[in-house]
């Protein structure tokens, strides 16, 4: 009996570009760990990619799509090979795997379960239906069967579910297993979120034990449209073990993770395990399609684990734990990817930060420098240069300074820029924050005070800092860094056209609470890829604070809003979890016993007030990274009306 060796692709697609998602497909088809393969899975919608948004709308995008899998279907006819596209059949726009083999279309699967929650919209734009199909389109100058099948070869049988479907309560592989399924195929576009991974070994492992299968999970990866990370992480589980698992948040263009298995071993299992002493003759039958001339190569029959292979398969512990980042190297690495693709497919030559000395602005650089650190790691030292792009003008840093500004952050600020080896800048700005309020007292006829007139004074220094930074962004050629969380953004506690001015927000997805914890661990030299920073160590002996207000006054950021940590826990509960005015009070008093009641529920009113007022300032933020288990952006996350009667 043959060993069957199947190939899983993590891919980095970007959504539209056709001729480039079909290159990178051709190139990992053509890959040495995928030369040999009895079969390649793909992830979802990878021809097309899975950010188009309304664009899936466009017949051409549909069109373009058949074309590319009429290319595909003759470039290896002795492979099995599974691709992702969107199908138009009958009145209704469909999320597709393409099976093909043979030099031909051996059929179109469509996903059941559409994701429809969090960042996905899949059913804006996708129709699914309530049960299997078994009916035939013509595509690709084919005549094909559209519907849900297991495919039979002489050695081995598979099905297929994509993404959501696995993830479903109703498995559509649930019937495929009883009919005999030896391998269950899932691809996914499954996005980056804090340990998410860990949730997805978990569901195709324990599939696995159940079905007595093998389950093969691959997936997107890469900042495809924007917004959302994907993380790769291709999995294999095989009867109730994880057998291997890809690399994850790659920089690659695309990365294959191949096994080998023998179909006899998963069948005496499925031998030992199932049982059915009243059998259920209502059972849905799963329609077959048989894969005719699948066969597999004299030298291949034999050929077992090659050496890579073997070495995997041997200390697999040691090679999955390489995997296993904490959640604070996650954010890292994720972030420099998003950060890296947002570059690469903006076609853009760098970022400009302005730098404050604060927490928020430092974690920007740092990760930036971490981004260019990884991407000569992983893609060499060209790297960045084939894109056009200059090292030493990757990062470009200004310091604008007040009168309210202590001389500290500006130390902060410069030592950091030293530390990364990038440029740096401090100008002061005091006569052109003062240009402006004069040119309005002289149109008012009175004078601006700090006792009457405190917040417009505040703001006006964040509003005349953002025209500048823009002009340096502008003559870089940069993108424009926006350093605020979302702590900040839930509150409202940023100036609109001033600090929250940018062309990209990396840290909106993640609290202020996290973002002070993430430097200290990097401090206390647990991370990877960022070493401890003499910087670092200054700034979180300091208190986190906008610097508007004159020094006199020892602005902190705590003072104006509540702790950060309250804030974190109430935001989760509020608008999370959904939780009712009185569950969350009771649930933050027990968190923190040391605060008054009376406080605490000051804090939550002041939350709310602040959260509903805020909305539309959530609506003009520069896009943002998915990361955590939710966000607040409106366009991927939490939707909130503009205006609203909640009290």
């Amino acid at each position: 009996m043959p060993k069957i060796k199947i190939a899983a692709v993590t891919l980095n697609t970007t959504p539209l570009d056709f001729i480039g998602n079909y290159e990178s497909i051709i190139k990992a088809m053509e890959s040495p760990e995928s030369r040999d393969a009895d079969c390649i899975l793909f992830p979802e919608l990878c021809i097309s990619g899975y950010g188009c948004e309304d664009a899936f709308y466009k017949p051409y995008v549909w069109t373009r799509a058949e074309e590319i899998v009429k290319e595909l279907k003759t470039i290896s006819k002795n492979q099995i090979i599974l691709v992702g596209l969107p199908v138009f059949f009958g009145s209704f726009l469909y999320n597709c795997m393409a099976v093909l083999f043979g030099g031909k279309v051996v059929a179109l699967v469509p996903k059941l379960n559409l994701a429809n929650t969090g960042v996905h919209y899949e059913r804006r734009w996708f129709h699914s239906e309530s049960d299997f199909l078994n009916s035939s389109i013509s595509f690709a100058g084919d005549k094909v069967p559209f519907g849900h099948f297991i495919f039979q070869t002489k050695y081995w049988n598979f099905g297929v579910e994509i993404c959501e479907d696995s993830w479903s309560v109703q498995k559509p592989s649930s019937d495929y297993s009883l009919q005999g399924m030896d391998v269950l195929f899932s691809p996914g576009a499954s996005h980056f979120a804090f340990g998410k991974q860990k949730i997805r070994r978990q569901i195709f492992t324990e599939a696995s034990r159940n079905q007595c299968n093998l389950q093969v999970f691959t997936n997107l990866t890469g900042n495809e449209s924007g917004r959302i990370i994907f993380e790769g992480g291709a999995i294999f589980a095989s009867t109730g073990t994880l057998v291997k698992e890809g690399p994850r948040l790659s920089f690659s263009p695309f990365q294959v993770t191949s096994y080998d298995f023998n179909p006899m071993d998963l069948r005496a299992t499925k031998a030992r395990s199932f049982r059915e002493p009243k059998p259920n003759t209502n059972r849905r039958v799963v329609p077959t399609i048989l894969l005719d001339g699948v066969s597999i190569e004299k030298d291949k029959m034999t050929h077992g684990f090659s050496l890579l292979d073997k070495r995997i398969e041997v200390t697999h512990e040691e090679d999955l734990n390489s995997f296993h980042f904490t959640v604070y190297e996650e954010f890292t690495k994720a972030v420099c990817l998003g950060l890296y693709d947002y570059l690469r497919k903006s076609k853009t030559k760098g970022y400009t930060l302005s730098l404050s000395g604060g927490a928020d602005s430092a974690t920007c650089a740092l990760l930036v420098n971490a981004m260019k650190e990884i991407t000569k790691r992983e893609n060499g030292d060209v790297a960045l240069s084939s894109l056009g792009i200059k090292e030493e003008n990757l990062l470009v840093t200004i310091y604008q300074k007040t009168e309210n500004n202590s001389n500290l952050t500006e130390e902060i600020a410069k030592t950091l820029s030293e530390e990364l080896g990038c440029r740096f800048y401090s100008i002061p700005i005091d006569a052109a924050v003062s240009t402006s309020v004069q040119l309005i007292e002289s149109v008012l006829g009175k004078t601006l005070n700090w006792k009457e007139h405190d917040l417009p004074l505040q703001n006006i220094q964040a509003r005349v800092r953002s025209p500048l930074v823009w002009l340096l962004a502008n003559l870089e050629g940069h993108l424009l860094l926006s350093t605020g969380n979302r702590s900040e953004a839930a509150v409202g506690y940023t100036t609109m056209d001033g600090d929250s001015s940018g062309s990209l927000a990396p840290l909106a997805g993640v609290s202020k609470e996290f973002l002070l914890d993430w430097l200290d661990d990097i401090q206390n030299g647990n991370n990877r890829f960022i070493s401890p920073k003499e910087s670092i160590r200054i700034l979180r002996n300091t208190k986190p604070t906008a610097e508007l207000k004159p020094l006199s006054e020892h602005q902190e950021d705590e003072k104006d809003l509540m702790p950060y940590p309250i804030l974190q826990s109430i935001e989760k509960k509020l608008v999370s979890l959904g939780m009712r005015d009185e569950d969350c009070l009771e649930m933050v008093k027990q968190e923190f016993p040391w605060e008054p009641a009376e406080t605490i529920s000051g804090y939550i009113k002041k939350f709310k007030k602040l959260f509903m007022t805020s909305q539309w300032k959530r609506e003009r933020l520069p896009p943002s990274f998915h990361l955590d288990e939710y966000g607040l952006d409106p366009k991927s996350s939490y939707r909130y009306p503009i205006l609203s009667g909640e009290t």
